[in-house]
């Protein structure tokens, strides 16, 4: 390297590229000259006398051009450079200035003539402090040289094959240590820099802009990947007829700041030409640049985390056991960075700067990282997390990073966190589960379930908490001291008598845990509706009796069913059940009545209950036959008949509150109608995502069916465990014409395995559907949606020409009603059922979980 200090290179770099475009945002666009005669006012007013010149100068970094001049002129004085985050917390923003010394510039220089010559800083003066994330603590500051970041232009251009040809494009914020790194490569290569800010730009219009700007390169974090990536693919059908990927200008896309997973990069190629790069790209505060792992298309993609590859040109990496020595390849260790390019140190703290960087020959520094690591037998590295997360689980050594790549590689799974919990009396680890809003919303028994493929008993999280989004700090990674804590359980009580003993047995074979507690919730523990169903079969074929979804909303911990278990033993023969699942007694407000979907069990909507107030009684209404022996109803008005006697059973007179999922909804709207003949008050009925099959459509508006294609007429929920089973002959036998209507004919008195249940169950319901002429419900209609909803508007005002209110949720048509957007849903009908009982919530208040903060 000729150049050994930044106002060195970049003199060289304004000489050779004066008229080519140096920076480029939305807004505006700058030559090098420009931005040179720019960053050279701010060298200007940073240079003139004044009291304490040398201390650090901090940039509060903003999307604009004049960030960037900043940025450059702080490099050009001599000064060290903290850059800030506008979005910052402001007691985080206080502590690095207080622990940087820093004096904050003002939004644009005073002085108004460009600096006629540079400073000539020496080349391990200090040139930027970055600041750790702080995701896990305070922010330390790190010292780097004009030299190192030499070496960070250097080591990018190796990499990456940068050249003064490329356009890079910058898709992280300039605040980010990362994008720094982007600003230094592009810049002082002499390659034009393209911004786009995606917390301020989003990504509508960023793939026309990249193409419009022929940007050649893209850098990005693996999660701002996957939105991007997702984008693009729901604006496919909007670029039919078009010519070429959207991305096929780009020659290479990295990714930086957390592990990339090869699905990521498969679902990027589509949308890049045939020839273009991926590449991985990682790194530290101390180390600067790490490793890279570029990916030609000809080159195979691992099916989970992609190594973070090669070590950087200027970097040794050797990975060492406890006493210091290396490991062979294959083996874990720390991982050790030795360079003369990688941080001084520690800014203002020398006993952690001697603990974590130690003196190497040739002047060079190695850096212990507290990264696990391994190299593989090709010579890539991969990290394995952080030393002092490792936790003992049952007496194994366990890596919650390794846990995460397992979680992250589901299908279904976006984004995901491993956490080991040291709280209480034994470790534990907690999953968190990043799903797809639109896409299938697992249980957490199913998220187990599917780890079992992958891990071992020991490695499974006891508690996955599902969510539609992780929260993310201000640097773009997971922001894991605010990650919602899992439900709070207490301590777990050890299993008593023989009935005990074997509930739990299958209660850790269904909901793949290592062992359960006396005390345990099924439904906490992540139990879903045919986890239920599969228990309650499982556990009534062992003891030689019949249980219902109704016995286990009264008994939901292992203690209680087994004191049911024992009582029904004692009174054989078996008692007689019925369709009314009680879900909630308790409370003294107006009870709710809440019909399940089709072929689904009054279980399936114990979510929702528990997300609707404390004091809300709500029954459950199922299919007749559809847990025990009973020939099935054969119409939504039969059903709805069955069901009102039911429902007068319990409450003999109104008012009464009405609602149902799927095809429940259509059937509690027949009640209504029903009850209202009868003289009785309804004071509402909510229909969740009630679809209309076309033949019901044209029946309603007189429109031919023919050319509309129902959506979401799909199977009942059921876990993905079931998902194999329904592949086998099996499935495919009971799909037949003739065996499927033998099997609906006697729908309710043949006993068939869980998910042939409910598949026989929802294709008669879908079938009654499709004949059913409703009665119209003059009153209350409260009809919530799910967002991908497309069902007239004209069928529904004939359906409920009263009071028709609409709402529209997150979330698909089954996810509506599970843990990751239920409490969306629950908050709509709370905030009916308290206007209806006079109630006001209070300020701050959630009106989907009973009210509490």
């Amino acid at each position: 390297m000729t150049d050994r200090t930044v106002p060195e290179r970049w003199i060289r770099v304004v000489e050779e590229r004066r008229d080519a475009v140096a920076l480029a945002t939305p807004d505006t666009t700058l030559t090098f000259a420009e931005l040179d005669a720019a960053a050279r006012r701010w060298v200007a007013e940073l240079t003139r006398p004044r009291p304490a010149s040398s201390c650090p100068a901090a940039v509060l970094v903003d999307a604009g051009a004049e960030s960037f001049a900043a940025i450059v002129g702080v490099l050009l004085s001599g000064r060290p450079l903290v850059v800030l985050d506008p979005a910052l917390p402001e007691d985080r923003r206080e502590r690095i200035l207080s622990l940087s010394g820093a004096e904050i510039l003002p939004s644009a220089p005073t002085a108004g003539t460009p600096a006629p010559e540079l400073p000539r800083p020496k080349p391990r003066d200090p040139a930027i402090l970055v600041f750790t994330s702080g995701s896990t603590g305070a922010p330390k500051g790190v010292v780097h040289t004009h030299l190192n970041w030499i070496n960070q232009a250097e080591e990018a251009r190796l990499a990456f094959g940068l050249s003064p040809a490329d356009r890079v494009g910058m898709l992280l914020p300039a605040s980010f240590g990362a994008g720094l790194d982007v600003v230094v490569m592009a810049l002082l290569n002499g390659a034009g820099l393209y911004y786009w800010d995606p917390r301020t730009a989003g990504l509508d219009g960023l793939a026309a802009w990249l193409s419009r700007h022929d940007v050649t390169t893209a850098h990005c974090t693996p999660s701002f990947l996957r939105s991007f990536v997702a984008h693009l693919d729901r604006a496919h059908l909007d670029r039919a007829g078009t010519d070429g990927p959207a991305l096929a200008g780009l020659r290479l896309v990295t990714t930086c700041g957390e592990p990339i997973h090869g699905n990521d990069v498969r679902a990027l190629r589509p949308h890049l030409s045939s020839d273009a790069v991926f590449s991985s790209w990682s790194g530290s505060s101390e180390t600067g640049h790490l490793a890279f792992n570029p990916y030609p298309p000809e080159r195979p993609l691992p099916a989970g985390v992609v190594p973070v590859g090669c070590p950087a040109a200027n970097k040794s990496v050797t990975v060492v056991a406890a006493d210091g020595s290396p490991v062979a390849p294959g083996e874990d260790g720390e991982v050790v960075v030795t360079s003369r390019f990688i941080a001084t140190g520690y800014l203002g703290d020398v006993p952690g700067t001697l603990a974590r960087f130690v003196a190497a020959p040739g002047g060079a520094r190695s850096y212990r990282m507290g990264d696990l690591g391994r190299f593989d037998e090709d010579g890539s590295l991969h990290l394995l997390g952080r030393r002092d997360d490792s936790v003992k689980i049952r007496g194994y050594l366990v890596e919650p990073a390794e846990v995460e790549a397992a979680l992250r590689s589901l299908e279904w799974v976006v984004d995901a966190a491993v956490l080991a919990d040291r709280s209480g009396t034994e470790p534990r680890l907690v999953g968190y589960a990043g799903v797809d809003p639109s896409g299938w919303s697992p249980s957490t028994s199913e998220v187990r379930h599917a780890l079992r493929a992958t891990l071992p008993a020991w490695m499974i999280p006891r508690d996955i908490v599902v969510l539609a989004e992780l929260p993310r700090t201000e640097r773009g990674k997971v922001d894991r001291r605010n990650l919602p804590a899992p439900p709070p359980r207490p301590p777990r009580e050890r299993l008593r008598g023989a009935t005990e003993a074997k509930i739990g047995e299958l209660w850790c074979r269904i909901l793949s845990l290592p062992e359960v507690g006396s005390n345990e919730d099924f439904t906490e523990l992540g139990g879903d509706s045919l986890a239920a169903v599969t228990m309650l079969r499982e556990v009534g074929d062992e003891f030689l009796i019949e249980l219902t979804s109704a016995q286990l909303a009264e008994a939901p911990t292992i203690a209680q069913l087994a004191a049911i278990v024992d009582d029904a033993v004692a009174r054989r023969p078996r008692a007689a059940t019925g369709s009314l699942v009680p879900l909630r007694r308790e409370g003294a407000r107006t009870p709710m009545f809440l019909v399940a979907g089709g072929g689904a069990p009054a279980a399936s909507l114990l979510h929702l209950v528990h997300n609707l107030p404390d004091d809300v009684p709500v029954y459950g209404l199922q299919a007749h036959g559809l847990e025990n022996r009973g020939l099935a109803d054969r119409s939504v008005r039969a059903n709805a008949r069955r069901f009102v006697r039911l429902v007068r059973s319990v409450r003999p007179h109104g008012p009464y509150r009405l609602g149902g999922h799927s095809l429940g909804g259509l059937i509690a709207l027949e009640m209504a109608a029903l009850l209202e003949r009868d003289g009785e008050r309804v004071d509402v009925v909510f229909a969740l995502d009630t679809l209309l099959v076309p033949e019901l459509v044209a029946r309603l508006t007189g429109d031919r069916p023919a050319g509309r294609r129902a959506r979401g007429v799909v199977l009942p929920a059921r876990t993905r465990a079931e998902a194999p089973e329904l592949t086998k002959p099996l499935f495919e036998w009971i799909q037949g014409a003739v065996v499927l209507q033998a099997l609906m004919l006697t729908a309710g008195l043949v006993r068939l395995p869980p998910s042939v249940q409910w598949t026989v169950f929802f294709e008669l319901g879908s079938r009654f559907v499709r004949h059913h002429r409703p009665t119209p419900w003059s009153g209350t209609a409260v009809l919530i949606r799910a967002r991908d909803n497309t069902d007239p508007e004209e069928a529904w005002q004939r359906l409920a020409p009263g009071d028709l209110r609409q709402h529209t949720v997150s979330g698909d048509h089954w996810s509506m009603v599970r843990q990751s957007h239920v409490a969306e849903t629950a908050a709509v009908m709370t905030s009916y059922l308290a206007e209806l009982d006079g109630l006001i919530p209070e300020p701050g208040t959630n009106p989907g979980t009973g009210g509490t903060p």
